[in-house]
């Protein structure tokens, strides 16, 4: 069966797609969206190469195959706003690439998503003449046919994250060809003016990683070795630019801020408000996936008086998928920080969570209500809407309006807020882990152990089979 599986994706990445439906300029500008448009050098496309994890066979993703000099011109109501002008090493253009994990790996070759580095820096927001929010590397990601990007942000922007990641809603054209509506944003990276703020010479930003396999350089910790699925990879600095010296002390950091996980002296470690604010924004929006949701850790500088920090949130394509009251899979998966911070003793961490929610609950969920019944009716909304038609009509899609959208949202959110609410209160003077506990809507799941033989319950070193919000079957591996 194995064998099978990797001839057929192996003949996938060797086809020529060929679009369903073309999809004119004209469509395109009339829709109402930025234009980002992207001519690469002699039309190469970004292209991508299916790899095997060496932990886990059987487990597949996929890497950039190419790195494509391009030109980009991004334009709104027939006025250019931008010309990176063509790639010359540098000076101008950009190069772009695919980027993702599974959501690549599960889309069409011609419909990925990408990451853009500019030769020059530059906003590609356009926010006028700001000179701060000047970047070379951005991403276009393919969350403008759903809501659950622009929710999970505009959660993380009333809870006051240190950064949240702006964007816009864009249509792309690749060398004359419409590849369906984006939104381009900016990326995770140290960019002490509009981004992650952390010392240029002594700071660090490392993610907890289930694609380290996939990356020159990581290393791992007590919390995640073995056949664990993760480990930390390198956001800043570069890994290309590590040293062994830098390696030690983070994780050194790390697996003392573990330990004090276990004997509740977390405190000295961890900047608790950050790592309140990062779950209660998973609670709120009720994230399922626990091994897509991104994990960035910032260590500002290697003094003593610097914690560890989550400054940001990322990927929001499991939103809404837990029985509504419940909390997120990260609140309450066994091997995860956060059980471990929760459960403890030291009830520090709780009380800053729940003193959080109560003081930030009744504007968020006005704000998000008023939100969700106002947006669909902005020019920006309506001009989705046309896209998301395009889009559909171009690949064979069905996505929904934004007003069908915002209405599930809205049907889950009264769902889910009232008996959220009450869990929390719980947290404050209990220990008792089945609080924690979440019911997951999902009937399907089974369970292997790592030599594929089929187990009645999850036991150590067991293999969950769990469809994701693609319907698509992926394996979790639980310690």
């Amino acid at each position: 069966m194995k064998n099978i599986l990797i001839s057929l994706l192996l003949c996938l990445t060797t086809l020529q797609v060929v679009s369903q439906n073309a999809i004119t300029y004209d469509q395109v500008k009339q829709a109402g969206l930025h234009i980002v448009e992207i001519t690469t050098v002699n039309n190469e496309e970004p292209e991508g190469t299916i790899v095997e994890s060496p932990l886990f066979p059987g487990l597949f993703n996929i890497v950039y195959k190419n790195k494509v000099p391009c030109k980009i011109v991004i334009s709104k109501d027939g006025q250019i706003i931008y010309d990176s002008d063509e790639y010359l090493k540098n000076i101008s253009g950009a190069t772009i690439r695919i980027n993702g994990n599974t959501t690549a790996y599960y889309s069409n070759p011609l419909n990925m998503p990408y990451k853009i580095k500019l030769e020059k820096s530059a906003d590609l927001l356009c926010r006028g003449n700001d000179s701060k929010y000047k970047d070379k590397e951005w991403r276009l990601l393919k969350d403008a046919v759903s809501l659950n990007t622009m929710i999970g942000l505009k959660v993380s922007h009333l809870l006051d994250l240190e950064w949240t990641p702006d964007y816009i809603p864009c249509n792309v054209i690749i060398n004359g060809d419409y590849r369906g509506c984006y939104l381009l944003i900016e990326t995770v990276k140290r960019n002490e003016l509009c981004r992650i703020n952390c010392d240029k010479q002594t700071g660090y930003i490392i993610e907890k990683d289930p694609y380290w396999w996939k990356e020159d350089k990581y290393f791992s910790s007590n919390w995640y070795k073995d056949d664990n699925i993760y480990r930390w990879t390198w956001k800043y600095p570069d890994s290309d630019n590590v040293d062994e010296e830098q390696e030690a002390y983070i994780k050194q950091y790390i697996m003392s801020m573990e330990e004090s996980l276990s004997n509740g002296n977390y405190e000295s470690y961890i900047d608790l408000l950050s790592f309140a604010k990062w779950i209660l924004v998973h609670d709120i929006i009720g994230t399922k996936d626990s091994w897509g949701s991104n994990m960035f850790i910032k260590k500002k500088n290697n003094t003593d008086n610097s914690q560890l920090q989550l400054p940001c949130v990322w990927d929001f394509d499991s939103s809404y998928e837990v029985t509504p009251g419940s909390f997120s899979l990260l609140h309450t998966q066994e091997n995860e920080y956060f059980s471990a911070l929760f459960n403890s003793s030291n009830r520090v961490f709780a009380t800053t969570y729940i003193t959080l929610w109560n003081d930030k609950k009744e504007e968020i969920v006005n704000k998000l209500y008023n939100f969700l019944n106002e947006y669909p009716n902005t020019d920006e909304a309506k001009a989705l809407d046309i896209s998301r038609v395009l889009y559909n009509e171009r690949w064979g899609y069905h996505y929904p309006t934004v007003n069908e959208d915002s209405q599930l949202i809205c049907n889950w959110l009264q769902n889910h807020i009232h008996v959220l609410d009450q869990n929390i209160q719980l947290i404050e003077n209990s220990t008792d882990i089945s609080i924690h506990k979440t019911s997951i809507n999902n009937t399907s799941n089974t369970y292997y152990n790592l030599n594929g033989v089929k187990q009645y319950k999850p036991t150590k070193k067991t293999v969950n089979i769990m469809n994701n919000d693609n319907g698509k079957k992926i394996k979790v591996f639980i310690k």
